[in-house]
């Protein structure tokens, strides 16, 4: 813990920093078509502005924290926001698809800086004591992009086309920088540079059970979470009918359970243990998965199967990844930059690799998406079981 005493506009620079991720790709979301009339190009080539922007944050989330520990938060935080913004600038100018999805990567790239370094520096200045209670609350303001984001995307797309949303993510990327370099100040302690090297740190924390299941948890109920948000909006569409925005109002119901624990997480940080918040996400994410099953094996597919179960799988994350995240960064202090980005990065690759074997099950039932998500909730509870039974 620095010397450092934070004030208001440290913690608003924090989430700022926190909402490059989602701003890199939820704003994009509604431009998607738009980009595909544009160059003229297939449902599938347009996707990969989407994909691989996801792949290209997931792994450099792993680079940030590494380099973070060896040569400061602030530096590798600056350069993380900068690449973001000229990749939105390439975007911008982009006069092909080629062109664009390098855009799309470099900015993805850059946005894998948010996260990983606004916990790291949390737990920084806060200390670990406070650390659990300070990144819920950050993840609760982090969830206000994915929620809003894609209705900005598609009212800048409709009035001005779709470079608009690079030129506003820009503009953004500035701010962020500004708030960044006269807000946030270096807080990794001077002499306290890793003894290991960046992979050398990464295989440390990954021959340690406590950490492994604190970085599993958070990742696999994650993929719980998208499975069910992603298949349930094609179930919907094919089974019922249901058009694109009325499924964009019962998807409310997933940030709604999601801010809900987060808030609960902060509440009650200090008089509950991390083990046991751990599992208590776990065990909510698996009793969501009976409910998701019995729903629909009794009462069929309908809009409130697909969605109401869904708030508390999205309830259990922002319950306990506060908690596994602080586990992870506290089982080596000296390493805790890299733990915040294994654990990102674990957060960003479980939901994609679940995603896509749902999407490769499909057969136009529920019980693809059933059985995925079904295995990855109980996957994080055995992780969190993992962490809380580890001694180091």
């Amino acid at each position: 813990m620095t010397s450092f005493r934070p004030r208001w506009y440290f913690f608003i620079a924090l989430v700022s920093v926190t909402f490059i991720g989602p701003l890199s790709l939820h704003l994009f979301i509604p431009a998607m078509p738009a980009v595909k009339e544009a160059f003229e190009v297939s449902t599938g080539m347009t996707q990969l502005t989407m994909s691989l922007a996801m792949l290209s944050m997931a792994f450099f989330t792993v680079a940030y924290g590494g380099l973070s520990d060896r040569f400061g938060r602030k530096r590798v935080l600056l350069g993380g926001l900068v690449l973001f913004t000229c990749g939105a600038a390439a975007c911008m100018l982009a006069g092909n698809l080629p062109m664009l999805l390098a855009g799309r990567i470099l900015q993805g790239a850059g946005a894998g800086c948010g996260v990983v370094l606004a916990r790291a520096i949390a737990r920084d200045v806060y200390g670990q004591e406070r650390v659990a209670q300070v990144i819920a609350y950050l993840t609760a303001a982090y969830v206000l992009g994915p929620m809003f984001a894609p209705a900005i995307g598609g009212q800048l797309t409709t009035i001005f086309g779709w470079r608009s949303l690079f030129v506003f993510a820009s503009a953004v990327g500035l701010l962020v920088i500004f708030a960044a370099t006269f807000a946030v100040p270096e807080t990794r302690a001077r002499g306290a540079a890793a003894p290991h090297g960046v992979c050398a740190g990464y295989k440390s924390l990954l021959r340690r059970p406590r950490f492994v299941g604190f970085m599993l948890q958070p990742g696999l109920l994650s993929a719980a979470f998208y499975v069910q948000a992603t298949a349930a909006s094609f179930l919907a569409a094919e089974h019922l009918g249901v058009n694109a925005s009325d499924i964009g109002i019962w998807f409310f119901a997933f940030p709604i359970g999601f801010m809900a624990g987060s808030f609960i997480s902060g509440r009650i940080g200090a008089s509950r243990s991390i083990e046991f918040m751990t599992m208590l996400g776990g065990v909510i994410g698996v009793a969501n998965g009976v409910l998701l099953v019995g729903w629909f094996y009794f009462g069929g597919i309908s809009m409130a199967a697909l969605y109401i179960p869904g708030m508390f799988v999205s309830l259990a994350q922002g319950l306990s990844m506060p908690y596994a995240q602080a586990g992870a960064m506290a089982v080596d202090s000296e390493l805790a930059g890299s733990a915040s980005g294994a654990v990102v990065f674990s957060q960003f690759f479980w939901p994609a690799a679940l995603q896509q074997l749902t999407g490769l099950l499909a057969d136009g039932t529920w019980v693809p998406m059933a059985a995925v998500h079904g295995a990855a909730v109980v996957g994080a509870l055995l992780a969190g079981w993992m962490a809380a039974r580890a001694k180091g």
